[in-house]
């Protein structure tokens, strides 16, 4: 992607891109239920907007439709929002330095990761500003109302059996018990799905567009050998009966989960591409792998077994280049 041409844009191009990124960043803030979902997709649309137009056009553009979506907040009076979007196209563009660096697909992921995550921090540091309790206390409080209600309103109900309500009663308190210890893990999943996301569709628009993939096709991604000595790590800390550190190796364990996942996937996509599976057949694969928790288990175990096994013969191939 280094030597990619950028494309020079037209005016209609400039004006339908200001249009597009801008609804992008509004919409949520004015109807958050209707278009929340809107922000899953900013940091693809800017990498793709850098990836198109490059980095001194792209600026201009998205800096254009930032500042008139700013304009809307701060007469929304919902000036959080706007910051929490524009961190999101932010993650964009440094995905897309992270591509122009030749940056291998993990080394950017991480890079937007930790953009992301650096960001939503500082949200909520802004956000205890005045306040008792910052954000992420309030996020956890109201959880535990939300299922304190649900149980009173359980308990009032005549249509409920009594082992009904008994099930339900055990579901609801150990939701309150671990849902505040894995809230990190739940908030640091959605930073790697966004993350990934980005990545899987951003390369793959960029290829169709330009010709220049940013990274090699996603069944060919591949985690650091090393990374899997702190997945071990995350687990011994989980069995520790030491509250913070079980706490922290709880929640580095479920992300680690998610990562290495990610890997299982790509080996199951490398071989459905090897097999030539049909299209149908292989979105169904997909779907239940992804969406059953059977198939989410098979893929964390076939990430992490990728390490050793080398199942695409990936670490192969390069050690056959680097010999040559």
């Amino acid at each position: 992607m280094r030597d990619q041409a950028f494309e020079q844009p037209r005016l209609s191009d400039i004006f339908k891109t200001i249009i597009f990124v801008t609804l992008a960043l509004i919409l949520p803030g004015l109807k958050w239920t209707i278009f929340g979902w809107l922000h899953t997709f900013l940091p693809l649309l800017s990498f793709f907007v850098f990836s198109k137009y490059g980095e001194y056009s792209g600026r201009k553009l998205l800096l254009t439709s930032a500042v008139i979506a700013c304009v809307v907040y701060l007469v929304a009076g919902s000036i959080d929002l706007f910051v929490f979007a524009f961190i999101l196209l932010l993650s964009g563009y440094v995905l897309f330095r992270a591509a122009q660096a030749g940056n291998s697909p993990a080394l950017s992921g991480g890079k937007c990761a930790v953009t992301l995550t650096a960001g939503w921090l500082a949200i909520i540091f802004l956000s205890s500003i005045g306040h008792e309790a910052n954000g992420y206390v309030q996020l956890i409080r109201a959880l535990d109302q939300g299922v304190t209600e649900a149980q009173v309103y359980y308990r009032q109900s005549e249509d409920m059996s009594a082992e009904t309500l008994a099930v339900l009663e055990t579901t609801l308190y150990q939701m309150k018990m671990i849902v505040p210890i894995i809230m990190p893990a739940i908030l640091g999943s959605m930073i790697l799905i966004i993350t990934w996301i980005t990545m899987v569709l951003g390369n793959m628009l960029v290829l169709k567009n330009s010709g220049y993939p940013c990274w090699p096709k996603y069944q060919m991604w591949a985690l650091p050998d090393r990374l899997i000595w702190i997945l071990i790590a995350a687990a011994a800390f989980a069995l520790l009966p030491l509250g913070l550190v079980r706490q922290v190796g709880i929640n580095l364990l479920i992300l680690l989960s998610i990562i290495y996942s990610f890997q299982g996937l790509a080996v199951a996509v490398f071989f459905m591409t090897k097999w030539n599976i049909p299209l149908l057949l292989r979105s169904f694969f997909y779907v239940m792998l992804i969406f059953q928790s059977f198939g989410t288990v098979l893929l964390l175990i076939t990430g992490i077994a990728d390490i050793w096994f080398d199942f695409r013969k990936i670490r192969l191939k390069v050690v056959d280049e680097t010999s040559e």
